[in-house]
């Protein structure tokens, strides 16, 4: 198997697209981490799928709009595995609005969670890739195409790839590799 040996983070991996990421890199041999808020039953039966395929998996609940959890969170993935490969931030939310109908609350927990969150998971997971790794950004075709009451978001995942391209840049010396991938209408 491609990845065995290799240990995954999947943030907003209980449900969706991140599901079916942590599926796919535990179908590849990995060991997969499963981050979550909120989604406890969808949580716990991926991550016993997940062991059922006989690769390691471990639940984190943390909620990444609070820099706080996602430091916890990563001291419990060191202190479970040593060390992380693959990184991939998944995990999104915002509020759905036109931008005049929005308010500061909307915009502030929005990039908290889909651009501050993938900086700070980014700068944890540096730490644990001594010997190189990669990290996927999980974007939307919202960046840069103008969709109805995607404002927030849309402004949100831009920032995204562009934070993904100076991480790129910056982590690559340290053998880290940093793409962005935005999939189709779900």
């Amino acid at each position: 198997m491609l990845l065995t040996g290799k240990i995954a983070l999947v943030t907003g991996g209980s449900r969706g697209i991140g599901r079916a990421i942590a599926l796919e890199l535990a179908l590849q041999g990995a060991d997969v981490i499963v981050n979550y808020a909120r989604s406890h039953k969808e949580a716990r039966a991926t991550v016993a799928e997940i062991s059922a395929l006989g690769v390691r998996s471990l639940l984190l609940r943390a909620h990444l709009g609070e820099p706080a959890r996602i430091r916890e969170m990563f001291q419990r993935l060191e202190n479970e595995f040593g060390r992380l490969d693959i990184l991939v931030n998944n995990a999104a939310s915002g509020v759905q609005r036109g931008a005049l109908d929005l308010e500061t609350k909307h915009w502030d927990w929005t990039m908290d969670i889909n651009t501050r969150a993938p900086w700070l998971c980014a700068k944890e997971a540096a730490r644990l890739m001594p010997s190189g790794g990669r990290i996927v950004n999980i974007t939307s075709l919202g960046s840069h195409l103008v969709l109805p009451n995607y404002v927030a978001v849309g402004v949100s995942k831009a920032g995204l790839e562009a934070l993904t391209r100076y991480l790129a840049v910056e982590l690559a010396p340290q053998g880290i590799v940093v793409n962005a991938v935005a999939g189709g209408l779900v």
